[in-house]
């Protein structure tokens, strides 16, 4: 009698999607950078007759300290989203940061939706709207939202809003 040991294979993707943040949060981040470094160079309210060399040099170091990873987290920040036979699964960062993963099980019905991403949620990222819907989104204003059989609701951000309802309306149905 021989064992054979049979390697458990993923899933097969139905769908991929990567988006990272809008340029402007980009920008906005090497600004907080150079704004820090502005302020802590001697150029602002640290000057070194004051305070001293050493501690214009620590302050300096504790700024960048702080505002470094924050840039690097965001330049490789990215959100995948992913759609197999089984879930979809959404995730953030090249090292992933956040995780989330909807069963098919649970999906009552999708629908393709446009929304305000600063006015009903505060932005993008991971949010929580007013009405207690998770909203997920890296960029633009369109998404699918997922209604759940508990009743709740998740908003999953896309650039191809459409060909992920088909991807999770087309796993549904095989499911079902």
């Amino acid at each position: 009698m021989s064992l054979s040991v049979v390697a458990i294979q993923p899933p097969a993707a139905i769908y991929r999607e990567e988006q990272r943040f809008g340029w402007w949060v980009y920008a906005l981040m090497l600004l907080m950078v150079g704004m820090a470094w502005a302020l802590f160079e001697g150029r602002g309210l640290i000057r070194p007759g004051i305070f001293g060399q050493r501690a214009q040099q620590l302050f300096f170091a504790v700024a960048a300290g702080m505002s470094l990873p924050i840039v690097f987290m965001l330049g490789v920040l990215r959100m995948t989203t992913i759609v197999t036979p089984a879930d979809v699964r959404v995730w953030f960062g090249f090292f992933p940061t956040y995780r989330r993963s909807i069963s098919m099980i649970t999906i009552a019905r999708v629908e393709v939706v446009q929304y305000r991403p600063i006015a009903d949620y505060g932005g993008w990222g991971i949010r929580i709207g007013r009405d207690g819907e998770r909203v997920l989104n890296a960029r633009g204003n369109r998404g699918v939202r997922f209604h759940l059989i508990d009743g709740s609701r998740i908003l999953i951000g896309s650039q191809r809003p459409e060909e992920l309802a088909l991807a999770v309306e087309g796993a549904l149905r095989t499911r079902r």
